[in-house]
């Protein structure tokens, strides 16, 4: 097995009441690095906040569990767009927005998974923030004397407003924050639900997926990924292929487990290993991948560097392999008719997903 693809868990840079951050880096899946991409993960307890940032990366979140208000500034606005988001959410960040994320709830936490484009990161894979407020606030880096001018107040006041603050990415607050309500209109083309994306492949028993690109979302037009989404039913199978557009897929296990076998190139196994949540894996270009969920069912949120990806499937209905005359089979299989038969018979009986087979090998 290839160590470099080796699903992989995040690695807290930061915990505290409020919460915390993890990240998955490219030190630790050579991957990201390569593909340019990059990932993290978001935790707010009760009452959290994450300090104002921006981010050196454009990026698409998956909200796991709860519910939570967050601010977002883009580039060109002059007003803040306020947003409210709930469970099976995802949304569009686009590189340099301003962003704070506040769990208003008091008793349940939230959670959302980030992936993104890292092709003009500080650290090609790996994400970086950039902090408005707290012990580490980029503005920290500006002496007194600019930051007064700056703000048009004495020094006295600029040292006030920008070194009172202690805590450090994530906050607790000590009650709920009045008078921030978040719109449905500031969320256009920038949030979408997954209940409310169209699947373009649902099989009884087997699995569905969904594709969020441009149409879905508008402000991935600017970005060089699109967004699957895809769950597998108990003992499923998700068919071998691969993507004949070169794309690179960077798959979060969102929930459930499976087992995942990637193949590359001179026939070999790339990788053959259990999963299960919270675990991150890539799919390299022009590398076959395919999917056995167990017995509670596996889903994943993941992106594919290409705004329309093209993926094809070598097993299966639809399959290249299916689509070969019979007598090119027999002579580069070197089996015989009967078998060749059998494989076209049996193996058009699906396509995409296989629901769990009924029989042993």
């Amino acid at each position: 097995m290839a160590a470099e693809l080796s699903p992989t868990l995040s690695k807290s840079i930061f915990e505290g009441a409020g919460g915390s951050y993890a990240t998955w880096s490219g030190a630790d899946l050579p991957l990201l690095t390569d593909a340019k991409l990059g990932g993290g993960k978001l935790v707010l307890k009760p009452l959290g906040l994450a300090l104002p940032h921006y981010s050196d990366s454009s990026k698409v979140g998956y909200v796991l569990e709860g519910r939570a208000v967050v601010g977002l500034t883009l580039y060109g606005e002059t007003k803040q767009r306020i947003l409210l988001l709930e469970k099976g959410d995802v949304v569009a960040l686009v590189m340099g927005s301003l962003t704070w994320w506040y769990n208003e709830e008091e008793d349940s936490d939230f959670s959302i998974a980030f992936l993104g484009d890292t092709a003009t990161a500080v650290r090609p894979g790996d994400i970086a923030y950039f902090f408005l407020a707290g012990s580490v606030g980029v503005l920290r880096g500006f002496s007194t004397e600019f930051l007064s001018r700056a703000c048009g107040t004495r020094d006295a006041e600029a040292e006030e407003l920008f070194g009172s603050q202690p805590g450090t990415l994530i906050i607790t607050l000590q009650q709920k924050l009045p008078g921030l309500r978040a719109s449905r209109a500031d969320g256009e083309g920038i949030v979408v639900n997954a209940e409310r994306v169209a699947a373009y492949i649902n099989v009884k028993s087997g699995g569905c997926a969904a594709s969020v690109t441009s149409d879905e979302l508008a402000a991935l037009g600017g970005f060089r990924f699109s967004v699957d989404l895809t769950r597998l039913e108990p003992n499923a199978m998700r068919l071998p292929g691969f993507f004949v557009d070169a794309a690179v897929q960077l798959i979060y296990v969102a929930k459930g487990s499976g087992r995942v076998q990637i193949a590359g190139t001179d026939g070999n196994r790339a990788l053959d290993a259990e999963v299960k949540e919270g675990y991150l894996f890539g799919l390299p270009k022009f590398f076959a991948m395919s999917v056995i969920a167990g017995g509670e069912g596996m889903e994943w949120f993941s992106i594919i560097t290409s705004p329309r990806p093209a993926f094809e499937q070598l097993t299966g209905r639809t399959s290249e392999l299916n689509m070969l005359p019979s007598q090119i089979l027999e002579s580069s299989l070197n089996v015989t008719p009967d078998l060749v038969n059998l494989l076209k018979t049996n193996g058009s009986a699906h396509d995409v997903f296989a629901p769990p087979s009924k029989t042993g090998n």
